[in-house]
């Protein structure tokens, strides 16, 4: 779970946001005696969207390591950072000079925030029903033997008495659709129904194959003649504006609402870097999935989580047969069918990697998609740390001032370097 998606579970708990700090949001509940939460956020101002951090969102006050049980948790045994610092904690201990302490953890599943929150005292079990649409004695348990599989899984689509649990009944549901939808009508491996009426997150799955989930959500627009596409790893949370965007439109108007949601001054401070956009000739003007001159997309077009998370990469595609046919023949064939396509962006690491990992008729992906002369190029991610994004717009002049200015940001200097060099030599050559 992604640092937004602790958030919003913590508000169903009953926890009120009480802090609202640059890079950190602090929550507190009245069974914990005043004591907080924090949760990661990224953005380079206050002013701006708080957009989600994926590594070890959820930090835990100090003492919390000491509590009886802690250490028996499903989030004690991934490894916390029991020494990560922040200065935008102001309710947890510091020494003098140096920032905030507390305990850093990685939120694999809801059943697992559960389980921590039930240690700290939290009343969860009403809660819960809420927030999963599911009466409690239903809901499943944590799967804490469970053995994650390394290979190809077989495929399961939501089904029969399966799916009507996962459309579940009004109460509790979260989203509304005004009509019928059949997936396979909006996606090339599309199976199952959503049913118009209410529904919650989990009636949009249409594969579960072990720890995998690919769930309905085929985000991006259709522009006639886009010139620059933006392509993404997998939708995250915008599933969640996807799905809310259904009660008042069809699929193909909330997959467009939906792409990037959140993100685009983000975004659009990346192209504007080094003047990419304007040597395109393309205005950033307006909503980006109302662009003629851009396609939005992703590498898995529907949003594949992974242990109940977005954080995966090409191994975890690759075992996932939905997935990796989506990541490879889908994504090929969508930008090539464009010919008036020059350019493609891909955002962060991960899809970056998979790229180059995943294989289409025998060469990588990558090899078959700058074919006819497609610049291809990546840029940082626009929800991930904000000092590689802030470094990847500096020239080498102003990225020397900044780390001189700024020391902590010589670790992240280095793939900022190299992403904005390797766009300057593309465009050298356009």
């Amino acid at each position: 779970m992604d640092s937004l998606q602790i958030a919003a579970s913590l508000r169903r708990y009953g926890f009120e946001e009480v802090e609202q700090r640059t890079h950190a949001l602090g929550y507190s509940h009245p069974a914990m005696g005043g004591q907080r939460v924090y949760l990661k956020v990224s953005r380079a101002e206050r002013g701006e969207r708080a957009m989600p951090v994926g590594k070890q969102p959820l930090v835990l006050h100090p003492a919390t390591a000491a509590h009886p049980g802690f250490a028996r948790t499903r989030v004690a045994a991934m490894g916390p950072n029991y020494r990560y610092k922040n200065s935008n904690m102001s309710a947890f201990p510091r020494k003098p000079g140096e920032s905030a302490t507390g305990i850093a953890v990685d939120v694999p599943d809801l059943a697992a925030l559960e389980e921590l929150l039930l240690l700290l005292g939290v009343p969860v079990a009403q809660a819960g029903e809420a927030a999963t649409g599911l009466p409690a004695p239903d809901r499943p348990a944590a799967r804490t033997d469970a053995p994650r599989q390394d290979g190809p899984a077989p495929i399961h689509p939501a089904s029969g008495e399966a799916a009507v649990a996962l459309q579940g009944a009004a109460r509790g549901a979260t989203y509304h659709a005004r009509e019928a939808i059949d997936f396979a009508e909006h996606c090339c491996q599309g199976t199952g129904r959503l049913e118009a009426g209410p529904f919650n997150l989990d009636a949009l799955a249409m594969a579960i194959e072990g720890p995998r989930r690919l769930r309905f959500c085929p985000l991006g627009n259709r522009p006639a003649a886009p010139r620059l596409a933006l392509v993404g790893i997998t939708p995250g949370s915008q599933i969640e504006a996807f799905a809310d965007a259904l009660s008042t439109t069809d699929v193909a108007t909330a997959a467009s609402h939906a792409a990037f949601s959140g993100a685009q001054q983000a975004i659009k401070k990346l192209l504007q870097a080094h003047g990419f956009a304007a040597r395109l000739g393309i205005s950033l003007e307006g909503d980006l999935n109302q662009n003629p001159a851009i396609l939005t997309t992703s590498v898995v077009k529907c949003c594949l989580m992974v242990d109940d998370g977005y954080r995966f990469a090409a191994p975890d595609i690759a075992a996932s047969p939905a997935a990796l046919k989506c990541a490879t023949e889908r994504l090929v064939r969508e930008l090539r069918g464009y010919a008036t396509l020059e350019w493609i962006v891909v955002f962060g690491g991960p899809a970056w990697e998979a790229l180059h990992a995943l294989s289409f008729e025998g060469r990588p992906v990558i090899e078959a998609l700058r074919e006819g002369g497609r610049h291809v190029v990546q840029l940082p991610h626009f929800a991930q740390n904000f000092q590689q994004r802030e470094l990847y717009a500096c020239d080498d002049r102003a990225e020397a001032e900044l780390i001189a200015a700024k020391p902590d940001r010589a670790r992240y200097a280095d793939e900022a370097r190299r992403m904005r060099h390797a766009l300057l030599v593309e465009l050298a050559k356009a």
